[in-house]
């Protein structure tokens, strides 16, 4: 943990133009190397892999990318918050930034971009990691998201106030109060008003209907689809069945964890990454 925090108080940030949108990416160091990028899931922001990230930066250029409407990212005028904006964002960012091609590790939303963006841009990525992902969006899960979505954003009289009332979704976790504590205090601002409100566009929780499963055979760069032992999202069954649909996928589970791992075990689940990203250094 002491090398860890003492990544983290060296952590930089870019600031990157995609499609319009200025975008926030930490960088936690190991400039120099192949790039390995964190995408987060949806709701959250990049410092949810404060406590995985550090760990990689002997071999890899490690970032975490702030997707847009979430952490300090810029908001869309418009909605424009469906997987295909993601993609657009991401061939940008990796377009325009002189690091080379990376290894893209992604959860739950980001782990969906992930995949959505390797069916298409397979050729420009190293390998891929998604972590719990949701395969497709369905029509009742839009309609489930889009129901959050529509419900007014709480407002705090203060930070403390807000963290105090920072609550993961899906609400199981087995995480430890000082990591919900250290993402808890870097998910809100304080507006015009002085009230503190969640950093994120609640227009990225309304989603369009997107079927990654039937490109998952277009994925022709090595891939890890990692199942979270106690997370419903992603079936073990449905999780072998997609790694099938791959010409080179394998598959690895993460003990001791509901969905959001990074927070509820993130040693384990940089054991599982590094042994998966260690062919790629």
């Amino acid at each position: 943990m002491k090398k860890e925090i003492a990544v983290l108080e060296k952590v930089k940030t870019h600031r990157f133009i995609a499609n319009g949108l200025t975008l926030n990416c930490l960088d936690y160091g190991g400039e120099g190397k192949p790039p390995l990028l964190f995408l987060h899931g949806g709701s959250a922001h990049a410092h949810w892999w404060d406590f995985v990230a550090p760990a990689f930066v002997e071999d890899f250029h490690v970032l975490a990318l702030d997707q847009r409407g979430h952490g300090e990212s810029e908001w869309a005028d418009e909605w424009a918050y469906g997987s295909r904006h993601y993609v657009s964002d991401l061939d940008q960012v990796i377009g325009q930034w002189t690091f080379g091609a990376p290894i893209l590790v992604g959860h739950s939303m980001g782990a969906h971009n992930v995949l959505a963006f390797a069916a298409e841009h397979s050729e420009k990525l190293r390998a891929i990691v998604a972590l719990d992902p949701p395969p497709d969006y369905t029509e009742r899960a839009v309609e489930f998201l889009q129901s959050i979505a529509e419900k007014p954003a709480r407002r705090f009289g203060s930070l403390d106030d807000a963290a105090r009332n920072f609550k993961v979704l899906p609400r199981e976790t087995l995480a430890k109060k000082e990591i919900l504590e250290h993402v808890a205090l870097r998910s809100f601002r304080q507006d015009d008003d002085g009230s503190w409100i969640h950093k994120i566009d609640r227009r990225t929780m309304i989603r369009e209907p997107s079927r990654v499963w039937k490109s998952l055979h277009r994925i022709t760069c090595p891939a890890l689809i990692v199942k979270i032992t106690r997370s419903p999202l992603l079936d073990r069954e449905v999780a072998k069945k997609m790694v099938a649909q791959f010409p080179n996928a394998r598959l690895a589970e993460v003990d001791d964890s509901y969905h959001h791992v990074m927070l509820d075990n993130p040693a384990a689940l940089i054991e599982v990454i590094r042994k998966f990203v260690s062919e790629f250094k």
